[in-house]
């Protein structure tokens, strides 16, 4: 019983990630605000309320988006990485 528990557990954590991963970065930010709200209501102190609102913030900007793709450099270019490798 406790061994199916956990492996609920690290199935919902894994696909709460990967929803969060492939969120648009709106929504990820949107529900990144929320969050401080969402812990005062299960009863947060509003520092600790704070801290995880802008730990998710951060969490949200930082998450896929520009930046974070291979050495191509395509993004700051404005070149595709199919263009770059055609002109090389």
């Amino acid at each position: 019983m406790i061994q199916t528990l956990i492996a609920l557990l690290i199935v919902l954590g894994a696909a709460g990630y990967s929803v969060w991963k492939l969120a648009p970065a709106a929504l990820r930010h949107k529900l990144a605000a929320q969050s401080g709200t969402l812990a005062r209501a299960t009863g947060a102190s509003p520092e600790t309320a704070r801290r995880i609102e802008i730990k998710a913030l951060d969490a949200a900007a930082n998450a896929g988006g520009c930046g974070s793709c291979g050495p191509c450099k395509g993004c700051a270019t404005g070149q595709a990485k199919d263009d770059e490798a055609a002109q090389a």
